[in-house]
């Protein structure tokens, strides 16, 4: 893999993770999470992005550090959602049930599919 598609691998991890961390403590409406379904989707798009970017960069040519960030800013997310927790409903009062139901049931599939794709095949 080249130099390219690393840095844009990266960086798609820092963002995603990066806003997890928002989302867990942020106290301005617009950027934090709603409910505890949003914050257990965040997180477990966050755990993919960490397992495509274990499976896909080259470790050997990038710096421990560049790993730790991602890491901690999961860590940091989830230190996050566990202080808000009994704070948030299960789920927005502004969506059906239905539809948080399907939103989480297609969440979880492409994530196991992109974990099984990376992982095991």
């Amino acid at each position: 893999m080249t130099w390219i598609p690393a840095v844009v691998i990266g960086l798609l991890a820092l963002f995603v993770t990066g806003a997890f961390a928002l989302s867990a403590w942020s106290d301005k409406e617009a950027r934090r999470a709603r409910s505890r379904v949003d914050l257990l989707i965040a997180a477990l798009n966050s755990a993919v992005v960490l397992v495509v970017l274990h499976q896909l960069l080259p470790w050997s040519s990038v710096p421990v550090a560049l790993w730790l960030l991602p890491v901690l800013l999961v860590a940091g997310g989830v230190t996050g959602a566990v202080l808000r927790w009994p704070g948030l409903p299960w789920r927005r009062p502004d969506r059906a049930r239905w539809r948080v139901v399907a939103n989480v049931v297609l969440e979880v599939v492409v994530a196991a599919a992109v974990v099984v794709v990376l992982v095991v095949l």
